[in-house]
């Protein structure tokens, strides 16, 4: 199985003319970028599925979220400020950014439009995993604070994962170990066009980091070996 990786939320990065958005302090915004990452999720791509096709993100999430819808209408995280735009810290804080219509509309044109044509043209047809952390402990921004944190969250939609590869996935981490829920806390997976997806959340603590051998490895195997629709 050669599938295609989703890492949307690796990068740090923010770019120096984006910078001036923000008017919080600069070890602020290098904090907020640091705690709003799915940190190391490109590595632990490329560690456990070598041959695997990565569509990563290039910037910071939050100079834009390219997995939130682009109307806001239609983005529950929108009402948190954590839109495709955002306005909101993961904790609440105001990031002080108060972009005009022109300078949203430039940001979608040259992070946001690219990353979806090449995701699509990626995983149309193919199998999809969409990779993300989140913590052991929600944020006050999350929609569902009290729902259940397993160690890894199957984020599935009807039409898009299999019904049978969510039951098969479940009974395999399992066996690996890892306490397991489905769509919990987090729900669902987000539309490619692959011809089968699903989303995978670890909980942080779990995954450590690469300088965390034990459990870096051991996530590394589990995933390695994890069953794909035939």
């Amino acid at each position: 199985m050669n599938p295609v990786i989703h890492v949307p939320h690796a990068s740090v990065w923010i770019p120096d003319e984006v910078r001036c958005q923000f008017e919080i302090s600069s070890a602020d915004l290098r904090d907020e970028a640091m705690q709003s990452a799915d940190l190391h999720t490109d590595a632990l791509a490329r560690a456990a599925w070598p041959s695997a096709e990565i569509v990563k993100a290039s910037v910071s999430r939050i100079v834009i979220d390219v997995e939130r819808y682009a109307d806001d209408a239609l983005e529950e995280m929108a009402s948190f400020g954590r839109g495709m735009i955002y306005t909101r810290a993961h904790d609440g804080r105001d990031l002080m950014r108060d972009l005009t219509v022109e300078a949203r509309e430039e940001l979608k044109a040259r992070f946001y439009d690219p990353h979806w044509l090449e995701l699509r043209s990626k995983a149309s047809g193919r199998t999809l995993i969409d990779l993300h952390t989140y913590p052991r402990q929600p944020w006050s921004t999350e929609p569902n604070p009290t729902a259940d944190r397993p160690e890894i969250d199957l984020g599935a939609t009807e039409g898009i994962t299999p019904d049978g590869w969510v039951d098969e996935l479940g009974r395999y981490f399992e066996n690996a170990g890892y306490q397991v829920g489905c769509n919990t806390p987090y729900v669902g997976v987000i539309d490619t066009g692959a011809s089968a997806a699903i989303m995978l959340e670890i909980r942080r603590d779990v995954l450590g980091s690469p300088e965390d051998a034990v459990r870096w490895d051991r996530m590394v195997r589990a995933l390695t070996d994890m069953p794909f629709p035939c």
